[in-house]
């Protein structure tokens, strides 16, 4: 019993910090995965959506609700260890969609795995027809919105234009343009408040 009332603060606070650490901890631990598992020598662009951090939000979450969970000895024992199980998979499922969403280039082709997809889609360059970039025009500034490749099949892919991908946009055209690929501009007005 002793040694019960010993674990009782201990898993209440590893509870807390999980619960706390959800706030800042995904934006590390997901680049240092992606830059170890995902990310190819060569590559450039890489990034992957917000939503990604936000599953690895909720997977810290249910990880903190786990311990805290288990330091509550007013629930069963069996119902402790069931919803512990439970939480523990949904935890381990989120935080593989979160890692595994990621959008990257290379000198082949651009490569994606969105959010609501596993394995890696490929995109070659030469297979692109055209490369739009979607810009809104916000207080007179453009920004950066879509990515969308046309590709000599006729199919369309739409990529938010994050981040990295507009520090790559560079390489981008001239991959495209280079592989017989035209790049068109479009620019969305801004809307009447």
């Amino acid at each position: 019993m002793r040694n019960e009332s010993k674990k009782l603060p201990i898993l209440i606070s590893l509870g807390i910090i999980f619960i706390l650490a959800s706030l800042f901890f995904p934006f590390f631990l997901s680049s240092i995965i992606h830059d170890a598992v995902s990310k190819p020598r060569g590559a450039f662009g890489f990034t992957s959506d917000t939503s990604s951090y936000f599953l690895l939000t909720a997977a810290f979450v249910l990880i903190g609700l786990v311990f805290i969970l288990l330091a509550i000895e007013a629930i069963r024992v069996k119902i402790r260890a069931i919803v512990t199980v439970i939480l523990v998979i949904a935890a381990a499922i989120i935080s593989v969609l979160g890692f595994d969403n990621y959008y990257y280039g290379t000198a082949e082709g651009f490569y994606f795995n969105p959010i609501n997809s596993f394995g890696t889609r490929e995109v070659l360059w030469k297979d692109i027809s055209e490369l739009e970039e979607i810009y809104q025009d916000v207080n007179g500034n453009q920004e950066a919105k879509k990515l969308v490749f046309k590709l000599k099949d006729g199919e369309k892919i739409e990529i938010d234009f994050y981040a990295n991908l507009k520090l790559a946009r560079l390489q981008i055209e001239t991959l495209v343009k280079n592989n017989g690929g035209e790049v068109v501009t479009t620019i969305i007005e801004e809307k009447n408040k």
